[in-house]
């Protein structure tokens, strides 16, 4: 995987302050699911897939403001269960389109994942006849924030493991989603913003990998 995209950022806030932020750390041992109305209900037989929180580190040059990385955690959980609703399990368990997914990027990169747009591949399993028996062998997201002195959090790294497998017409289906989506926050929402983002696709032993970098 190429140098992460937060490390970026980082390095931006080094070069423009000449000091690097402090460092804390904080629950490693947290996991949320999203709100009873954030993804729908499940079809019937089939197994609650969500993305767990794996870790949360701040790199903050400010106090500690606990509650509000707890509230930054949530949100950004919340983003990514929702996505993973409406991007992976809708169309794969339909073998019908995606839902919306305008709210979860930013107005700047929601123009690359929708319609036409040239990362739709990497972030969308849709094009499939529908699956069955979907299950989650691996669902976290390890959680990097970057926050000023006023302990706000600027910009949030989930380093995102994803894999569900499946049947599809009586073949087994593998789905494996890795690397790393930067989130930032928009009013009361956090968007995703830029990745770096691999997936292969795997049905009775034929594999495809899409690979999409911002």
């Amino acid at each position: 995987m190429p140098r992460s995209l937060l490390c970026l950022l980082f390095a931006g806030v080094v070069a423009l302050t000449g000091c690097a932020p402090s460092f804390s750390s904080a629950y490693t041992t947290q996991t949320t699911t999203p709100p009873p109305d954030s993804s729908g209900a499940p079809v019937a037989g089939s197994e609650t897939i969500t993305i767990d929180g794996e870790g949360y580190v701040v790199h903050a040059g400010g106090p500690t403001d606990k509650p509000g990385w707890d509230a930054s955690w949530v949100g950004v959980l919340d983003t990514l269960n929702r996505y993973l609703e409406a991007a992976v399990l809708t169309p794969l368990r339909s073998g019908g389109p995606a839902g919306d997914l305008a709210p979860l990027f930013t107005p700047l990169a929601a123009p690359r994942v929708l319609a036409v747009g040239p990362d739709r591949a990497a972030f969308i399993d849709e094009g499939l006849p529908p699956a069955t028996d979907l299950r989650r062998e691996r669902g976290v997201a390890a959680l990097t924030g970057l926050g000023g002195r006023d302990a706000l959090l600027s910009v949030v790294s989930a380093q995102l493991e994803l894999r569900l497998t499946g049947w599809i017409d009586g073949a087994p289906l593998t789905v494996v989603r890795a690397g790393e989506l930067v989130l930032i926050p928009e009013g009361e929402r956090w968007r995703i913003d830029a990745w770096d983002l691999r997936v292969t696709r795997t049905v009775a032993g034929v594999s495809t990998t899409t690979t999409v970098r911002t």
